[in-house]
């Protein structure tokens, strides 16, 4: 008798250990194993899913504040709150309270914009720092910084840092864009 390789291959694969396990399946384990399947399923997409869902919200919050802030910019004079445009302006003139006292800008560096969130106001691009080197005496500098503190605009100058050396300083100087 001859045997062809596909009959048993077949008989190999239903051999006596198999089919208990067929017998053993009722409608009963099979509602209980896509039970779980679906609560598996659930919850990985939940546990995975949850970072974006949170991120989702934060977007849509960011996405109201920059509203506010665009429906409060409108309502605003420009001249009660200087914008970013204006910025090289200010620091022109900074510059320009410097070079009254016979003091020389030699670089100056923008080194970031930021928004204080202990105002309370709906938060904005609220001040620039700006980092200035100086070369000139020292009685001229620190006489420029406090001019520059005093000065009556509707822009607020505060004095962040000042290093002096023997050939001048350095200062950083914080720029608010919101009015008095």
């Amino acid at each position: 008798m001859a045997y062809f390789s596909s009959v048993t291959k077949s008989r190999a694969l239903l051999g006596p250990a198999t089919i208990p396990l067929i017998k053993r399946l009722s409608l009963r384990y099979i509602k209980g194993i896509a039970v779980g399947l679906l609560f598996i399923t659930s919850f990985g997409f939940l546990l995975f899913w949850q970072p974006t869902f949170q991120q989702l919200r934060s977007l849509q919050d960011e996405k109201s504040y920059w509203q506010e802030v665009l429906e409060l910019e409108v309502g605003t004079p420009l001249t009660a709150m200087p914008t970013m445009d204006q910025l090289p302006d200010i620091i022109e003139q900074c510059r320009e309270v410097f070079v009254k006292e016979g003091v020389d800008v030699v670089s100056l560096n923008v080194e970031r914009f930021g928004e204080r969130l202990e105002t309370g106001n709906p938060a904005r691009l609220d001040y620039s720092l700006v980092r200035l080197n100086l070369h000139g005496n020292w009685q001229g500098i620190v006489t420029s910084l406090q001019a520059l503190e005093e000065t009556p605009q509707a822009i607020r100058i505060h004095v962040q840092e000042v290093v002096l050396d023997a050939e001048g300083g350095e200062t950083l100087l914080q720029i608010y864009f919101v009015s008095r």
